[in-house]
């Protein structure tokens, strides 16, 4: 990484008063707002300046009427998925969408009927059960093991909960929170299980720009037979730090497990792309490639550090490296402490957000969630401020 990109990542940004989530409703979920912000997965580094350069441009130009995608910005994601994936889409194949979560939620409700089983693996991202409850389907389950070391799929329960009549899974891929980049086997094994039994998944790629340590993300649309009953979701949001620009993309090479989905768009009027959305994302993919590698090596140093930091001063809190995304997951039951009263150790005495566990279903109980993509100086004053707290009980 050059020095300046370091410098230019160090940088401490204060983000208070600009109507930021993570920082700004600290005390409306939180219950006080003194509190160092290590929750919400955004991330506060500046964004790629060519990004911001374009934004000001169109910003001048001082009309932002109604808009529609452009070929420009299919072009662009394509070559970013050849280019860092490498794998070739069509343009025709990609839809837009406000988000990913609202992707999922449009997914669901086209593919799915009233009743009809949608599986999910927790400990797993919130909003993934809210997509079956929201549509009164029949939300089934699939723990992933833990084996002490790392995370397995479950292959026997998926097997079993496929042929009891899955309609739709709901993939995290890599895996929030739990920090697995999955490989290229275990896809495919579940990829032949949702063929066999005549599922279709739908698949939640937005943390796939952050692998490390030599794990390569595999789409699941590289996979043999994917093609047939595979929807890819991503988005330049996650990856440059863009999630207010709300923009995202449907990947689906199925002719009518695509259309499905785009009436589903139409219908609710969401298929009209945020202006500033769409430019960030299409100067991003085109020129982001120095400043992506830099924010994934600066995310493996945090990463680092937090491993050896805990192992070495807090050892009864487990951190396994993540092999993707940059959110770490923290077994805390070492503690000997409830999950409530370590929620309250680290808000009320570390003055430290982090993201309970419960949000990720009850198999989250007795973890929580720290994010990474932030300045070292907020990485080491958090793991400081925990042990001191631990220390002090």
């Amino acid at each position: 990484m050059r020095q300046e990109m370091r410098a230019y990542l160090d940088a401490p940004i204060d983000r208070h008063g600009t109507n930021c989530e993570k920082w700004d409703q600290l005390e409306r979920y939180y219950g006080r707002g003194d509190l160092l912000a290590m929750w919400v997965a955004d991330m506060d580094f500046r964004t790629v300046p060519q990004v911001r350069e374009a934004l000001v441009r169109r910003a001048d130009h001082a009309i932002y009427g109604y808009t529609d995608d452009s070929l420009r910005e299919r072009e662009a994601e394509k070559g970013w998925l050849e280019r860092r994936h490498g794998l070739k889409v069509e343009t025709d194949w990609i839809l837009y969408s406000p988000g990913v979560v609202d992707s999922i939620f449009f997914c669901v409700e086209a593919l799915t009927g009233p009743e009809d089983a949608v599986l999910v693996q927790p400990p797993v991202y919130g909003p993934f059960f809210r997509a079956a409850e929201l549509f009164g389907r029949r939300l089934v389950t699939s723990p992933l093991i833990h084996t002490g070391d790392t995370w397995l799929m479950d292959f026997d329960d998926l097997e079993k909960k496929f042929a009891d009549g899955v309609r739709l899974m709901i993939l995290c891929s890599p895996h929030n929170p739990v920090g697995r980049v999955w490989t290229r086997d275990e896809l495919q094994r579940l990829v032949d299980l949702a063929a066999r039994y005549g599922a279709v998944i739908v698949s939640d790629e937005i943390h796939a720009d952050f692998t490390f340590d030599g794990h390569r993300q595999t789409r699941i649309l590289a996979l043999d037979g994917a093609a047939e009953r595979c929807i890819m979701l991503t988005s330049a949001t996650k990856s440059f730090n863009l999630a207010g620009l709300r923009q995202s993309s449907v990947i689906a090479p199925n002719p009518d497990l695509r259309k499905a989905v785009s009436e589903a768009l139409t219908r609710a009027h969401a298929t009209s792309p945020n202006i500033f959305g769409s430019i960030a994302q299409t100067v991003a993919y085109t020129c982001g490639d120095e400043w992506m590698d830099a924010v994934v090596e600066y995310v493996k140093e945090n990463r680092d550090y937090t491993v050896a930091f805990l192992r070495e001063r807090l050892p009864d809190i487990g951190c396994a490296p993540q092999e993707g995304t940059y959110l770490t997951w923290l077994d805390c039951s070492g503690l000997g402490l409830s999950h409530e009263a370590v929620m309250a150790l680290l808000t009320d005495r570390a003055h430290v957000a982090l993201n309970s566990g419960l949000f990720f279903g009850e198999e989250g109980r007795g973890w929580f969630r720290m994010n990474l993509a932030t300045p070292r100086a907020n990485v080491i004053k958090t793991l400081d401020c925990i042990t001191n707290a631990i220390r002090s009980r």
